[in-house]
């Protein structure tokens, strides 16, 4: 089994960039896995490692939404990431062929 994370909703967070005060969306996930998963995950976030006050499920936290239902990997440095390899192929299909041959063979699959 993998990480895994459901779309739990989003919130709009006030942070500095570059000096400036600006609004960011933050998209909020539920968090699945095995139990030995759950404690790599726990260690990986560390200080940032947050749960559902209710359920008590973790909580995976990201400004870039990609789907409702994510994989999670934890890289060789210890962070957590969205396995985003599904929208790398199709961002790397539209740069070859062009946004209308990727179209159609996105449509055959």
């Amino acid at each position: 089994m993998a990480l895994t994370a459901k779309f739990d909703g989003s919130y709009k967070k006030r942070v500095n960039q570059n000096g400036q005060s600006v609004l960011i969306n933050v998209f909020r996930y539920n968090v699945n896995g095995t139990e030995d998963e759950l404690v790599m995950f726990e260690t990986a976030q560390g200080d940032n490692y947050r749960t559902n006050d209710e359920t008590k499920v973790p909580l995976f936290f990201t400004t870039n939404y990609v789907s409702d239902n994510v994989n999670l990997i934890i890289t060789e440095k210890g962070n957590v990431v969205v396995d985003d390899s599904e929208i790398t192929k199709i961002q790397s299909m539209v740069q070859q062929y062009g946004e209308s041959v990727a179209r159609l063979l996105l449509m055959k699959h």
